[in-house]
Order: structure tokens, then sequence, then C-alpha cells
């Protein structure tokens, strides 16, 4: 398993959700299927471009080799544990992010993330990275 996240971040976040949710990717190779497993994207989206911060956003993606097809469970167990890292100490109605499955034609899994740079309660910035 690999976590990188990206230097995008300063863009649209509508346009970065579209993105996650299509069924190509960035060289316009068809993916297998897309299957959203946190959050509501579109809301993230709204919430996102609705902040004033240069830095509006955070973006990564954990793989896995196409070998490793990690299970549902595992990929879940995954997302508990970024969770816990990201946000430790915060309740999840003082941040927001959504993570997407992307399955390739080879088989190969990763799951994109995608967080607003804001604590909702403050409205300060908050980096996860």
């Amino acid at each position: 398993m690999h976590l990188k996240f990206l230097r995008h971040g300063t863009g649209s976040g509508r346009k970065a959700v579209r993105y996650l949710l299509s069924d190509v990717d960035h060289s316009g190779q068809k993916r297998a299927s897309v299957k959203v497993l946190r959050g509501d994207p579109a809301l993230l989206g709204q919430l996102i471009d609705s902040l004033r911060f240069k830095h509006r956003y955070t973006s990564g993606v954990i793989a896995w080799h196409f070998e490793d097809s990690p299970t549902d469970q595992q990929i879940e167990a995954v997302l508990v544990e970024f969770e816990r890292t990201a946000w430790p100490g915060l309740r999840p109605d003082r941040y927001v992010w959504c993570a997407v499955l992307h399955v390739d034609e080879d088989g190969g899994k990763h799951v994109h993330v995608l967080c607003a740079r804001v604590e909702l309660a403050t409205g300060k910035s908050l980096n996860v990275a």
C-alpha cells in the first residue's frame, strides 16, 4: 500500500469531484468501476469552492499494486485508520472529506481522498497532510 498526497489544492473543488467520479482516468483510460466510500462529493465540492483560502483542499491517493487485490474489509480498515490519523481528536462534524474507490481494468485498486482544508467549528485552515 502506498499513500501519496498530491500537489493539487488551489483549484475548483467541483472540478476535483468531477474527476473523482469520472469513469475515465487522467489519460482517458476507462475505469472498471467507481464507488463512493465516504462522504458526499457534491457537497464537498461546494464547500471547497466557498472557501477563501488559497489552498482550499487536500487531495491524496491510497494505492495498492494490482496483485495485492485488497478486500473491501481491508480497504475499510485503511480508511478508518486514515481518518483517525488525519483528524486526531476531532469529531466527524468538524471536518468534511470523501473517499472514492477506483478499480482499473487490470483489477488494480486505489482510493482517492479529497478533504476540505477547513476546521468547521472555527473556520480556520486545516491541513491534514
